[in-house]
């Protein structure tokens, strides 16, 4: 009667030893898949901020006074003021 309720009990724990192997190879497979993904997303980080950088400086470079003025006098053809001109109206 002992000898069956030692093997029941060697049974039962070789059972859960198992379960517990069983769920360490799952967490360390979760564990690598995690660093994986965090060296993919640290990757896709630099390259955004690397486009973000370069977006900065174009629009900086697009919108800064000088551009600006030689569009306007290049493709829009404007002239610059040179003195003023008072225009009055008379009814």
């Amino acid at each position: 009667m002992k000898k069956n309720i030692f093997v029941y009990i060697l049974v039962i724990n070789i059972f859960i030893l198992f379960c517990l192997c069983l769920e360490t190879i799952k967490i360390r497979w979760q564990f690598s898949q995690e660093y994986e993904n965090n060296a993919y997303l640290k990757v896709a980080n630099n390259k955004l901020t690397e486009i973000n950088f370069s977006l900065k400086t174009e629009y900086h470079h697009l919108s800064s006074p000088a551009k600006v003025e030689r569009h306007a006098k290049e493709m829009l053809h404007m002239v610059e003021i040179t003195k003023a001109i008072n225009i009055t109206y008379e009814k």
